[in-house]
């Protein structure tokens, strides 16, 4: 048997067997939604980081670097400011926010902090957060099909499905806790992908014909681009680090530990 088709067999094993564990801990609504906040700081941490790197990490940021070169490690170099500014300066704010107001969730906090009587708040910003995170999970449904499809050869809409069904089977059953712990094991595996797979491609690239990345866009740290147009490029990659200032999936494992 595929070597990898056996892998994914046993992560999916794991991750429902997570889901199954954590629905029988939960047995109110706090159980659900933020685990009774007992899980513990690392457990929150990893999985923090497992949501905020997502597809992006492993799919998105390495096919866009090899698309334009050394560019890239501007949007790179951003990231990890802007996560770095949110650990430092939002996430204990907020976590002594929910805790004085007793906050599970955003548009909980949001409503409580502005003392929201008629529930408008409440609403809107429950609403903002489901139509913009539709697109956003909308990709993330997206590379596990495509992956799958690359991988095993199922089609994408089905690869798309599968990723979907299990995701929302143990997040129905376990709630938050299943997702925490879930995301620890998918931050782990990360982990081991970032620091094997460089090693990996390095010798590779020492055994193969890498002259299509050799021309100086790709070697430039501005894209081969001068000028204001330079200025732009590099000021876009940095920018990235705002997104993780607001991001709901993020912001709300800081109100929980």
């Amino acid at each position: 048997m595929n070597p990898i088709l056996i892998g994914l067999i046993l992560y999916l094993i794991v991750v429902l067997a997570i889901g199954l564990k954590s629905a029988g801990k939960n047995r109110t609504q706090s159980d659900f939604l933020i685990a009774d906040r007992k899980l513990g700081a690392w457990a929150i941490a990893l999985s923090e980081r497992a949501s905020g790197e997502s597809a992006w990490l492993l799919i998105g940021l390495p096919g866009a670097a090899l698309a334009v070169g050394f560019l890239e490690i501007w949007t790179a170099f951003g990231s990890v400011l802007g996560i770095i500014f949110t650990w430092l300066f939002i996430a204990v704010p907020l976590r002594e926010l929910a805790g004085k107001y007793d906050s599970m969730t955003l548009p909980d906090l949001i409503a409580s902090y502005f003392n929201d009587e008629t529930k408008t708040l409440r609403i809107t910003s429950s609403l903002i957060i489901t139509f913009f995170f539709t697109f956003y999970v909308a990709a993330q449904f997206n590379a596990a099909g495509k992956v799958l499809n690359v991988t095993f050869g199922i089609p994408q809409l089905y690869g798309m499905s599968i990723g979907a069904g299990i995701i929302l089977l143990y997040t129905i059953l376990g709630g938050f806790r299943a997702v925490v712990w879930t995301d620890m094991v998918q931050a782990l595996i990360m982990l081991l992908t970032l620091i094997i797979l460089p090693i990996v491609g390095l010798f590779e690239m020492l055994h193969s014909n890498v002259n299509f990345l050799t021309g100086s866009e790709y070697l430039s740290f501005a894209g081969g681009k001068t000028g204001i147009v330079a200025f732009l490029a590099i000021l876009s990659g940095l920018s990235w680090g705002f997104g993780y200032t607001g991001q709901p999936h993020l912001l709300a494992r800081f109100i929980v530990p």
